[in-house]
């Protein structure tokens, strides 16, 4: 009788275990240790600046952030979320969610990135058309997902249309407002190299 109780107290809290695993379990974006690592500093810079109620602190904040995806340069296999396909296969535009809130942005013609929802995000002081931001292999492989899908996503953080490192400067807002809607969702420009379908949750 006694080893019948222990076999079903076992049983019970190994139940009760795997009901917290799964409530509990990873998310996409955690589980490569770059990518969570920068997730989780955006969060580090945020919320004390935020809590702060300090117009200063607020501003440092936002240009540490910029700064902070300045110094990730390449990635390799970050998890992310579909959002948005913008356009046609010659000037698309896609949106990708790496983090609570956290969203990269990659596009092949500036006149689409400087359209519309993306307007206020994006200001460059060239127009001349740029090479694409996204490779042949990224596009090509944008045409098999649909939206909401996790995707595999290599590629470098800031540089757009091979030219190098984007100036992330002008994608912060002047105004305190600017900096607190940046910081509560930042928003980043990437080059992407290579996307595929992700089974992880």
């Amino acid at each position: 009788m006694t080893a019948f109780v222990l076999d079903r107290r076992a049983f019970v809290a190994s139940a009760a275990g795997l009901a917290l695993g799964g409530c509990f379990e990873s998310s996409c974006y955690e589980s490569n240790p770059q990518q969570k690592k920068f997730v989780a500093d955006l969060a580090a810079l945020a919320k004390p600046a935020m809590a702060s109620n300090n117009p200063l602190a607020v501003e440092d904040a936002a240009k540490r952030s910029l700064a902070l995806a300045g110094s990730v340069g390449t990635f390799a296999d970050w998890c992310g979320t579909l959002k948005a396909i913008d356009g046609k296969a010659d000037n698309v535009a896609v949106t990708i969610e790496i983090g609570p809130q956290v969203t990269l942005y990659a596009f092949n013609d500036w006149a689409l990135a400087t359209a519309g929802a993306l307007a206020n995000l994006l200001d460059t002081r060239s127009r001349e058309a740029a090479p694409p931001g996204l490779s042949d292999q990224a596009v090509t492989a944008l045409k098999t997902f649909r939206l909401g899908q996790h995707v595999q996503l290599s590629g470098r953080m800031g540089a757009i249309a091979g030219s190098g490192l984007f100036d992330l400067s002008r994608l912060l807002g002047k105004s305190d407002t600017d900096n607190r809607l940046f910081l509560q969702s930042p928003r980043f420009v990437a080059r992407i190299e290579s996307l595929s379908a992700s089974n992880k949750k």
